[in-house]
């Protein structure tokens, strides 16, 4: 009981560091442009509801509230209908072009945030493969024919020196069925093995039947330009996959109830990571940070892409879109929103009794 009850505390903290982290990143990209573009800013909270503490700080209130799944920043003049005795530093007097960056500097900043720390791991040092190991030999498999043995090492495959287990799989794959020559390392002698893969008949796959193993990791460090340059890259990757995601939730490729997950079901995985060290914490913390800038992107009203899509139609009519059809769009993104949040939820119940309940009292 003790070690799940440490478990379970690492993953709360965890997830906290990790949240509060997005969060605060994003509202504090609304925040900074806000003021750099003369907007007066009354609240800076993270959380929602009751403050459980506050402080009034150069015109605006920071604020920590009870319910941390989020947070906003109140600008002066925000809403139409607002009383306002000026309209210096009110944010719906700001011409269009001003208020465009203020609503995009949230997921912009989430963006930011997911390049610096892709940056930041590779420049401390990403563990690498030098060298592809077998494990388990299933028996009758082409490995076990070919006389391989667990903890032979490859050195080569048809004269070509290999150091990951992709490479290794790329081989396979593309021999088709066609006799492979390798060289493996056994406890320090050289041996030259024929392989000829297997396909799987119901996969369509090319297999030997062994389990792989990385053999020497080492740590590779990046100088500077190069790690922003990956982070950048690696970004660019995962948003690409995440709006590719999102078009396939949409069209339906993808069931709801296979792809939403609330805060339970990143709290669950934040914890399985965990456990794989803190680099995966980090790179799983830059997905979720990607993934929270796309879904803010979205043009549905209540969120920052919805704000942008108003913007758009103001500059394209010439004018603000009436109150009445700003209200009426937000109350159904509002519905949108609600139900999606809904959905999420009973996804992370649903696996919090199929996962959690027996990991904690297994």
């Amino acid at each position: 009981m003790q070690p799940a009850i440490a478990a379970f505390l690492h993953t709360v903290i965890y997830f906290g560091i990790v949240l509060g982290t997005l969060i605060v990143v994003h509202e504090f990209g609304h925040f900074i442009v806000a003021k750099k573009s003369g907007v007066r800013i009354e609240r800076f909270s993270i959380g929602f509801g009751p403050p459980l503490w506050s402080k009034q700080w150069h015109g605006t209130e920071y604020r920590l509230a009870l319910v941390p799944l989020g947070g906003y920043v109140k600008m002066y003049g925000e809403q139409s209908d607002e009383a306002m005795g000026t309209t210096e530093g009110s944010f719906l007097h700001q011409s269009v072009w001003r208020r465009i960056p203020i609503v995009a500097a949230g997921p912009g900043f989430n963006w930011l945030l997911a390049i610096i720390l892709i940056a930041v791991i590779h420049a401390l040092g990403v563990p690498i493969e030098h060298s592809v190991r077998f494990g388990k030999i299933l028996d009758g498999s082409a490995a076990a024919l070919a006389g391989l043995q667990t903890d032979d090492t490859v050195v080569t495959v048809d004269g070509k020196s290999i150091e990951r287990i992709d490479d290794f799989k790329a081989h396979i794959v593309a021999s088709e069925g066609r006799a492979l020559q390798l060289q493996v390392d056994r406890a320090g002698e050289k041996l030259a093995v024929p392989l000829t893969p297997r396909q799987d008949t119901e996969a369509r796959e090319w297999r030997i039947g062994v389990e792989l193993r990385p053999g020497d990791i080492r740590i590779q460090r990046s100088d500077p330009v190069t790690a922003l340059t990956q982070g950048v890259v690696w970004t660019w990757r995962i948003t690409t996959l995440t709006i590719a995601g999102f078009g396939k939730i949409i069209s339906g490729a993808i069931p709801l109830k296979d792809s939403l997950a609330g805060p339970l079901g990143i709290a669950r995985e934040i914890g399985r990571q965990a456990d794989q060290g803190w680099r995966n914490v980090v790179f799983f913390a830059a997905g979720i940070s990607i993934n929270l800038a796309v879904l803010n992107m979205l043009p549905i009203p209540v969120l920052d892409g919805g704000h942008l899509l108003f913007f758009l139609i103001e500059i394209i009519l010439g004018r603000p879109l009436s109150s009445r059809a700003r209200e009426m769009a937000q109350r159904v993104g509002m519905i949108a929103l609600a139900a999606l949040m809904v959905l999420a939820l009973s996804n992370d119940v649903r696996v919090f009794y199929q996962d959690v309940l027996q990991r904690f009292f297994r």
